[in-house]
């Protein structure tokens, strides 16, 4: 039997702030690549034997210095057995899974200190996000917002 090639799996983690009833922020953070700045969101491959919620976790310690504030909104999932709410979808490069974590604090999160992956991280605007958000956005463009206002 002819195995054909088996798509690779990504995990994201967006953090969402809400700020009130109406407005909601994501932290997106933005990246260089063949002279080209786009905002996407932090994440990278599952590795094998980690879950998807796992390699979403672990490639945020990779990408970012988490504070205790965004820390503790991932472990409270964790203390709970619980997967955040996401989103799934494919690319031409693989299938992808975006956890939507909730921030409780909303007003004066530190922004996480960045390792080497991302240029800067910025929270915007559910309803204003950059112009230059990854090719990979118009995958998931019109699931976004309303998944996001369902945390």
């Amino acid at each position: 039997m002819v195995k054909l090639f088996e798509m690779k799996r990504k995990s994201k983690i967006l953090f969402v702030q809400k700020i009130t009833s109406q407005e909601y922020r994501v932290l997106l953070g933005r990246r260089v690549s063949n002279n080209e700045s786009f905002w996407w969101i932090p994440g990278g491959s599952v590795e094998p034997g980690e879950t998807d919620f796992e390699a979403g976790i672990r490639e945020l310690d990779e990408e970012l210095f988490l504070t205790a504030a965004y820390s503790s909104a991932i472990h409270a999932y964790e203390l709970k057995n619980e997967v955040p709410p996401f989103i799934e979808y494919e690319s031409a490069q693989a299938k992808n899974i975006i956890f939507m974590i909730s921030m409780i604090q909303a007003n004066d999160i530190p922004l996480p200190a960045i390792k080497d992956e991302f240029e800067e991280l910025a929270w915007f605007n559910i309803d204003a996000l950059p112009a230059n958000m990854s090719k990979e956005f118009a995958y998931i463009q019109h699931q976004l917002g309303a998944s996001v206002r369902e945390l």
